[in-house]
């Protein structure tokens, strides 16, 4: 949550840059269940304790994945019939059809859950998550609010009740979080850990609050917490380290870095974030070295070999990242991050070899991350420019131009539509784009090709 990805930054002209908000909505949590993955316990968990309750929930779910949706319905009915503590059948039926990410139906069984049983608050706290995963912080809002208000007047069951509190906080604390309302997320915050005392992701958010509050040493200690419950926790130097270079105080971030590193030099996770950060600040020798040192202690990180590429491949020693890349994609044929890149440095190969493989992994990518994919920009931007080195300009074009329309440019990519006005000699149009992405700070992986055209279009202009 606190750490980013190596070099995979959206560019958004004349905008400025977010804070990443480490939000965990609970409600959410539940629905997303893998499709093989879905229990009784995943549904009514929070509602019962009984497991003899599970039998006709059970039996529904399975209707559910025959396809049989009426019969998973009854089934669900009845069950709510015979013990009247658990969700109303709606409530379930629309955690199973998130499950298998089909959100109309979802959203039609919440709005018919509001309608049948106006005093329960789960379809309001779910259709308020939904809304904030949209980025609808109006609609949460709303939402949210009229889930605290019928949370208060709730009586029939006192897990649900819990459990809807701790949402509303939760949910509410998210919205304020998202406004920069840091004094209204706090105490939302705090209110789901008076309920929650152990859980760590409200200590994390709680955490980057108070730092916003101007209270660093208060949201250590937050992050210490976090880290006592649950070890997958980022390290607690290194989440104060994100939060001061988000607010451009590198000088302690990298001292907090530094510390990291020295509190926990064998921890992979600590050198590997540690790495990612000085890639950020254009310092590859440290973020070299921390890198490496991961990959010592743990050499088959698949994470380590992605970072280490990516170090290769901001450093133009494009070997170097193709066998780092090429080993993280033998490891994971799946891994997005690990076959992009490859074919990224594939291409700047000259081997017809080496082009032909960087097309096939480009073409592969696109197909498998299609509309709706979080990987589809990205996919379709290095198809895009593994067309503009094979010579098929007009084909990357195409496809520039598509994701420009669309407002999803990489940094990358802005890079090489640049690079392809430049070509066209549109060199007034290319300078201005290389100015503007160049003029945000970010590191991002063509950062020096996008410094050496811009210096050669200034040249030629006389600028």
């Amino acid at each position: 949550m606190i750490s980013r990805p190596v070099l995979s930054s959206r560019f958004r002209p004349s905008s400025a840059g977010l804070l990443a908000l480490a939000v965990v909505l609970p409600g959410l949590a539940a629905g997303n269940l893998a499709h093989g993955q879905m229990t009784a316990q995943g549904l009514v968990g929070k509602a019962v304790s009984d497991d003899a309750q599970y039998g006709d929930i059970n039996n529904a779910i399975a209707r559910f994945r025959d396809r049989d949706i009426d019969g998973c319905r009854a089934l669900m009915e009845r069950a709510r019939s015979n013990n009247p503590k658990l969700p109303p059948p709606g409530m379930m039926m629309a955690v199973l059809w998130l499950g298998v990410n089909q959100l109309q139906p979802a959203r039609a069984e919440l709005e018919d859950t509001a309608v049948k049983y106006p005093g329960d608050p789960e379809p309001y706290l779910m259709l308020g998550d939904l809304a904030f995963q949209d980025r609808r912080i109006t609609d949460a809002d709303v939402l949210f609010s009229k889930a605290t208000e019928l949370t208060t007047a709730y009586t029939e069951n006192p897990k649900r009740k819990r459990d809807f509190e701790i949402r509303c906080h939760a949910g509410s604390g998210a919205v304020a979080e998202a406004r920069k309302q840091w004094d209204k997320a706090q105490q939302h915050l705090t209110g789901w850990l008076e309920l929650d005392p152990d859980n760590a992701s409200a200590h994390q958010r709680l955490g980057i609050v108070l730092f916003q509050l101007d209270k660093s040493k208060e949201a250590l200690e937050q992050f210490r917490e976090a880290k006592k419950l649950d070890d997958k926790a980022v390290q607690p130097e290194l989440a104060m380290a994100r939060l001061y270079d988000d607010a451009k105080q590198r000088d302690t971030a990298k001292k907090l870095i530094e510390q990291a590193v020295k509190s926990s030099p064998q921890d992979p996770a600590v050198l590997l974030a540690s790495a990612q950060w000085y890639v950020g600040q254009n310092d590859l020798p440290a973020a070299t070295i921390n890198a490496d040192n991961a990959l010592k202690i743990d050499p088959k990180s698949l994470e380590g070999k992605v970072v280490r590429g990516a170090i290769a491949r901001v450093s133009r020693d494009y070997k170097t990242a193709e066998k780092f890349f090429n080993d993280a994609h033998l490891q994971s044929p799946g891994n997005f991050p690990a076959s992009n890149s490859l074919a990224l440095v594939l291409i700047e190969d000259e081997s017809a070899e080496s082009r032909q493989r960087a097309l096939e992994m480009a073409e592969a990518n696109v197909s498998m991350h299609r509309e709706g994919s979080p990987n589809q920009a990205n996919a379709l931007t290095t198809l895009a420019w593994v067309y503009y080195k094979l010579g098929r300009r007009e084909d990357a074009e195409k496809i520039l131009s598509q994701i420009t329309q669309n407002n999803q440019l990489t940094t990358d990519g802005a890079y090489y539509v640049a690079k392809l006005l430049a070509d066209r000699g549109e060199k007034d149009r290319a300078r201005k784009i290389l100015e503007e992405v160049l003029a945000n700070e970010a590191m991002f992986a063509t950062r020096a090709d996008a410094t050496d055209l811009l210096a050669t279009l200034k040249k030629a202009g006389g600028g």
